[in-house]
């Protein structure tokens, strides 16, 4: 049986122009922040987003909101393609539509109180009267492991992890659909990264929510999602089921990745790849695969042809010149 997409992506691009030129006015160069990029998120499930730190994971999900207006690419959510949507159509949608930032205290205003941050998204969307958000405001509350009494303070009177959990009741006031997290718990202690992880775990299947779920800790995807999705500057690598890539990552760049997770047993050998080189600035890419110049696979086509993100297992895509036709390879 097909699972119903609820979020389809289509060739997504975010370029960033560089200005130069007297007085900054002439375009010189373009960051390609997100370049190409197409997935598909299924309704009650959570995409991981992983790779290095910068290559394009927080555009592509602040792009997706249109927090960020995409250069280029569809994004169809229920169905309706919500990349060229007038301003107070693409409003009015958010309401479906969250996100939870990476830092909890910058997310937040200061100046307003707890029960104020929550309530906001109910009046910016017209939602009840005064009695009826304040009565959701409080059953939200509950609902992360606030209490009722906390309503009247101020973020700087919270924990790392209780400010994490009002950010993600504002997030969940208007009862969305999808919510995008954004590293969420990256600046959180070890050991508050747990309960915030379990608290989302248990309000997805409380209120059927599906997640996209950006990070960087590997340990903590593997946890957390159900398929991941591996990124490379600005580009969409592999997508697999999370136990198939753990298991036998197939692009080279996921395979250097993995190798870099700690093992929980010391005693047992892991073979590290270590790739040579930094990466490539993205405001002049490299032709062909981005990747090659790091490559411990590379062939001549890698330098000249882009590869394309195919199928090329039931459920896995990967984009690679190592699994065309011509040049198949086989990971056991």
């Amino acid at each position: 049986m097909d699972r119903e997409a609820l979020l389809e992506v289509k060739n997504l691009k975010k370029y960033f122009p560089i200005k130069g030129g007297i007085f900054g006015k002439k375009t010189i160069k373009q960051v390609k922040a997100v370049d190409d990029v197409s997935f598909e998120v299924f309704k009650g499930e959570t995409l991981g987003i992983v790779g290095e730190s910068g290559c394009g994971k927080s555009t592509t999900g602040r792009a997706l909101l249109r927090l960020l207006e995409p250069t280029a690419g569809d994004i169809y959510f229920q169905g309706k393609n919500i990349a060229h949507l007038k301003k107070n159509e693409m409003r009015m949608l958010r309401k479906d539509m969250q996100i939870v930032f990476q830092d909890p205290f910058a997310s937040l205003n200061p100046r307003m109180k707890v029960g104020e941050i929550i309530e906001e998204p109910l009046i910016n969307f017209s939602i009840g009267d005064k009695q009826v958000r304040k009565k959701r405001v409080l059953e939200i509350m509950e609902q992360v492991g606030l209490t009722p009494s906390q309503i009247d303070r101020y973020p700087h009177e919270f924990s790392g992890g209780q400010r994490q959990r009002i950010g993600i009741a504002r997030a969940l006031a208007t009862n969305p659909k999808l919510i995008i997290a954004d590293e969420p718990v990256s600046a959180l202690d070890v050991s508050i990264q747990s309960q915030v992880l379990n608290l989302l775990k248990d309000l997805q299947k409380e209120l059927d929510l599906t997640y996209i779920f950006i990070s960087h800790d590997l340990s903590v995807v593997k946890h957390f999602c159900d398929r991941i999705g591996v990124m490379y500057l600005g580009k969409m690598v592999e997508i697999a089921d999370k136990s198939e890539l753990y298991h036998r990552p197939m692009h080279p760049y996921a395979q250097a990745l993995l190798s870099a997770v700690p093992s929980p047993n010391p005693k047992k050998k892991k073979e590290r790849i270590v790739l040579q080189g930094d990466v490539p600035s993205p405001s002049d890419p490299p032709s062909g695969c981005t990747f090659h110049p790091r490559c411990f696979e590379c062939m001549d086509i890698c330098s000249e042809v882009t590869p394309v993100l195919e199928e090329k297992e039931p459920g896995r895509l990967v984009s690679c010149h190592l699994y065309s036709d011509e040049n198949k390879k086989i990971i056991v």
